[in-house]
Formats: C-alpha cells, structure tokens, sequence
C-alpha cells in the first residue's frame, strides 16, 4: 500500500469519495500572434499529465458533471471519435492522447483549459491547466489488485506533480 492509499485510509475516504487532482504551468507569450494558446500548451506538460493519468486504467473524469461508469474523460473521447485514427502499435497510446489533448484545447471538453494574462498589447503569460476527479475506491481496487492491467500501478506515481485534494467529513484537505 503506497503512502497516498495509506493517507486515504487515515482520513477515512469511502469508496464513493473523490480525489481532485489540479495541475497549472504557463509559459511567457506574445499574445499578439494569436497562436501563443497552441504555442503554450505543446511547450507545457499539462496534456501529457493528463494523458498519463488516462492511460492508467483508472477511469478519471471531469471537474464538471457526475462521476459515474462510463462517463469518464477517455470514454468521452472514444464517443466522440477522437480517437478513431489510432493505430494500434504504431506509437504509444499516451503520446497519441497527449496529441489530442493539444489539438482539442479551444473545445474545453476534456478538461484542459487555458486562461491568459496580457501584459501589455502583445506580451502575456499563457497558463494551460487541469482539474479532473477520481473515484477513491476506483483507486484502492487499482492499489490492491495483484494481476492484470493494475499489477503494476503505484498511486504515489499516479497523483505525482498534481495538487491533491480530498472531500472528507471535516472538510476538503489539500495533501501534501
């Protein structure tokens, strides 16, 4: 059991709990070109963290809307026919969703969104951000399973580089 199940457990998360996790890098812009947002989110990691999350196995959905089987960001995708073009085998599976994150940035449907503060009348910074949610006993079965897709999962791994927060009785906490 990986510390961030433990701290889970502690604070006492039922199955049906959320996780949030945040994530925010932005870049220095010139604004004036009207191209700094797709500028900005290939130079950021922003879509490949969440695309790292996707490719989990754990379904991980939006900030918007229910939390409920199948409504997930990669099922959304799937739905949409965003990922029909993927070949299996020909590159791997994150990068692909990486590069359809980026392409889907203005759509704001699968939680990547973009803010940008303008200096002046052509100087700026971009942020390109995430907010997505996790079913906390989706995690624990994650964690506990020994065989198949999630015999290698580590939930330290999963939640690394975001901003973690958890609704529990006393409150939503923010861990560390």
């Amino acid at each position: 059991m990986g510390d961030f199940i433990k701290k889970l457990r502690e604070l006492g998360v039922e199955d049906d709990g959320t996780v949030t996790l945040n994530y925010s890098e932005g870049c220095e812009v010139w604004h004036i070109n009207e191209s700094h947002v797709e500028e900005s989110v290939a130079e950021t990691e922003t879509a490949a963290m969440l695309a790292g999350l996707l490719v989990s196995g754990v379904p991980v959905y939006s900030s918007y809307g229910g939390v409920t089987e199948g409504g997930d960001i990669l099922n959304e995708m799937r739905a949409q026919d965003v990922l029909e073009d993927y070949e299996r085998g020909e590159e791997y599976f994150e990068e692909y969703i990486t590069e359809k994150l980026q392409e889907t940035i203005y759509d704001g449907e699968y939680s990547i969104e973009y803010s940008t503060e303008q200096y002046d009348y052509k100087r700026g910074r971009c942020n390109i951000s995430t907010s997505v949610r996790v079913r906390a006993g989706d995690l624990f079965a994650a964690d506990a399973a020994t065989a198949g897709r999630f015999q290698f999962f580590n939930p330290d791994n999963f939640v690394s580089g975001f901003n973690v927060s958890v609704e529990t009785k006393n409150g939503t906490l923010t861990l560390n």
